[in-house]
Formats: C-alpha cells, sequence, structure tokens
C-alpha cells in the first residue's frame, strides 16, 4: 500500500513539474512584454496639448485658483476653513483679499 502511494505520489509530481518546464515562456516571447528605454522615452515625453489636439479638444486653460490654493493649504487654518466654506472665502478671509 505504501509502495503504490509513493509511486503516485512521484508520477504526480513528475508531471506537475514537467508542465512547469513546458510553460515557462522562451527568450524572445519574454521580450515582446516590454518597450525598448528609446520607446517607453517616447511615450513619456508626449506632450498633453498634443494628445487633447488630435482628439480635437482644446487644450485647457490653468486654474486661476491655483496660487490662492496653494497658499491657503500651507496654512492649516485656511486649509481647514476652505473644506468648510470653499477656497475663494476661505482666502478672503484669512489674508483679506483674493487673488
Amino acid at each position: 500500500m505504501r509502495t503504490l502511494s509513493l509511486l503516485t505520489l512521484l508520477a504526480l509530481a513528475a508531471i506537475c513539474l514537467s508542465d512547469l518546464a513546458d510553460a515557462k515562456p522562451s527568450r524572445s516571447e519574454s521580450h515582446k512584454a516590454f518597450l525598448s528605454q528609446r520607446e517607453g522615452s517616447e511615450v513619456v515625453r508626449r506632450p498633453r496639448r498634443y494628445l487633447d489636439q488630435r482628439l480635437g479638444a482644446p487644450a485647457p486653460y490653468p486654474d486661476p485658483l491655483e496660487p490662492s490654493r496653494e497658499v491657503c493649504e500651507l496654512n492649516p487654518a485656511c486649509d481647514e476653513l476652505a473644506d468648510q466654506i470653499g477656497i475663494q472665502d476661505a482666502y478672503k478671509q484669512i489674508y483679506g483679499t483674493t487673488i
């Protein structure tokens, strides 16, 4: 009984190991998943404006509230107040003027 279970276990292990050896991709297939360094750089360096114009959408304008938002984020009181009443009102209340 022990020999039968041992032979079955060994046969099963041999089948599993042979499947693992066959499942490894060849060298040419493993390089298909990666880009070359040049191709990767081209993808990263594409300007967003070019992509937007290619799709027919105009380039987005910069946010006029961004400078006041950055200043307000540095001040914890202003940042907390901006969450409650809005960035323009919080900036005006803390600093007195709006940008």
